[in-house]
């Protein structure tokens, strides 16, 4: 089977692993570098190259496109052998991502990526130790507060959105807390009607089945509003020829599922409509956009993780135990690694944020 696009550009980009160059960082010759393998030679991973391409096929697409360039740029910096980077150069990274004036959240992004690679590649026995179990990364401010809608503003948001398929799409994230990853993707067949399950109007719900982040899979339960909707949905859909377990929820024009880009575009125009969190908007120099009267362009900052944190908030707000709440959003607990919703989940937060206004469209 030939190579993909993707394939033969996350092999260019792990090849820099091993062709860097650039000048800056503390050298010894090679007879006195510390070397940083283990004497069982026990590891079958045979080079920075295929170490590099075995810790981001873990990663999600996303992921793997955003660790992919960051260890490109560390490997250039360093212009070392992975077995040879010792604590000191990853401490010169730190302070050379810091002299270029990186916001803190993306130098700690960036080192994050470093110490994930080097924790990997010491579970795979390809390191003796790990060299950055020691660096310390940026603190970022906690700034989700101010990315939680109030329930008036998401009333607002979903009342003046008509289209149905969009009006849908935002329910949906609101409801089950679910990720862009878990609705881009979303076909009928992981959907289904749940007439045991009653909602807080006495009307039965259905269930959606995500497969999200990291591979995991999780069942969120639907109460009567949402769901009453998404099969309003599903019978336009039908009538149209499509709708078929295969067939994607959010259909695009062309018949496919509705891409990332496209989701954030429904997301934004929504909220900007709505006049929710508007920002003057600006180019990529910095520069505020105008329109033809001269007058700043304004958008508005929500995206389509602000209506899990929406979510979350609302529900606990109204009495969900923290612990629903967690299984319903798929969230790994401090202590151990989070079970998944049962196949046939009895409740799920979305029970508690169920009230959202009518659909008009």
């Amino acid at each position: 089977m030939g190579e993909s696009a993707s394939d033969k550009d996350l092999q260019l980009r792990s090849s820099n692993v091993q062709n860097s160059s650039i000048q800056g960082v503390s050298r010894r010759d090679d007879e006195h570098r510390p070397y940083n393998a283990p004497t069982d030679e026990q590891c079958s991973i045979e080079s920075d190259k295929v170490l590099v391409q075995r810790w981001l096929a873990e990663k999600s697409a996303q992921t793997q496109e955003e660790y992919s360039r960051d260890i490109e740029q560390f490997v250039g910096f360093v212009d070392l052998p992975l077995r040879y980077v010792t604590l000191g150069h990853l401490q010169e990274y730190r302070e050379h991502l810091k002299s270029q004036d990186y916001a803190r959240s993306s130098r700690k992004r960036k080192l994050s990526a470093v110490k994930s690679l080097f924790t990997f590649g010491t579970k795979l026995r390809f390191f003796a130790h790990n060299v950055g179990a020691a660096l310390s990364t940026p603190t970022v401010r906690n700034d989700r507060a101010e990315r939680i809608l109030s329930e008036a503003d998401l009333w607002a948001i979903l009342r003046d959105e008509k289209d149905l398929r969009n009006h849908v799409l935002l329910r949906l994230f609101y409801a089950s807390g679910g990720r862009i990853s878990d609705l881009e993707d979303l076909r009928w067949r992981d959907l289904k009607d749940r007439p045991d399950l009653e909602g807080p109007n006495g009307r039965s719900g259905g269930q959606v089945t995500f497969f999200g982040k990291g591979g995991k899979t999780r069942a969120v339960t639907l109460y009567s509003k949402v769901w009453s909707l998404i099969i309003r949905l599903r019978d336009d859909e039908k009538a149209e020829g499509y709708g078929a377990p295969d067939d994607p929820v959010f259909r695009s024009q062309v018949g496919g599922c509705v891409s990332r880009t496209q989701i954030w575009r429904i997301v934004k125009k929504a909220a900007t409509r709505a006049g929710v969190k508007l920002t003057q908007k600006t180019d990529a120099e910095g520069a505020l956009k105008r329109n033809e009267d001269g007058d700043p362009i304004k958008v508005s900052e929500v995206s389509p993780h602000w209506f899990r944190h929406a979510h979350a908030s609302h529900a606990l707000q109204k009495g969900a135990d923290l612990e629903l709440v967690r299984e319903t959003l798929g969230h790994e607990s401090i202590e151990t690694t989070k079970t998944y919703l049962h196949a046939q989940p009895g409740k799920s937060s979305s029970y508690y944020v169920d009230e959202a206004p009518d659909f008009n469209g």
